[in-house]
């Protein structure tokens, strides 16, 4: 069956309001050494990660399964600390730069970033 340009027009706008747009998704997450740790995910696989006065940034994740077959992923922040995060079990662990051992952390809630509008800058001052 060949859809028309109206058809087609009509789809769009109906699909349209059903996918929410968002600027990105966060978990905050409570680990016994940095207790309040805000982990931000946006588009192209940059993350981010805040506690407390710091602010690390991360770019790319690596998907690996352990030897028993469960996959899970690792971000690599700049300041060499290993997020790794078990998607079956919803479950996040912290490896800190100076350390080897993995400390689990509990996921306090998640949300969306809603979508901002920034207002356009056209050169003029505004007086």
């Amino acid at each position: 069956m060949k859809m028309t340009l109206a058809q087609a027009l009509l789809l769009c706008a109906v699909a349209l309001p059903l996918s929410a747009a968002y600027a990105g998704d966060a978990v905050r997450l409570d680990c016994l050494t940095r207790q309040n740790v805000l982990i931000s995910f946006f588009k192209y696989h940059l993350t981010t990660m805040k506690w407390g006065n710091h602010f690390q940034i991360a770019s790319g994740i690596h998907k690996a399964r352990t030897k028993t077959g469960t996959s899970y992923e690792v971000i690599s922040f700049r300041n060499g600390d290993d997020l790794i995060y078990f998607p079956a079990k919803e479950s996040y662990f912290l490896i800190y730069a100076d350390q080897q051992k993995p400390e689990r952390c509990r996921t306090e809630e998640s949300f969306t970033y809603p979508v901002v509008s920034l207002p356009r800058y056209d050169g003029k001052a505004n007086s």
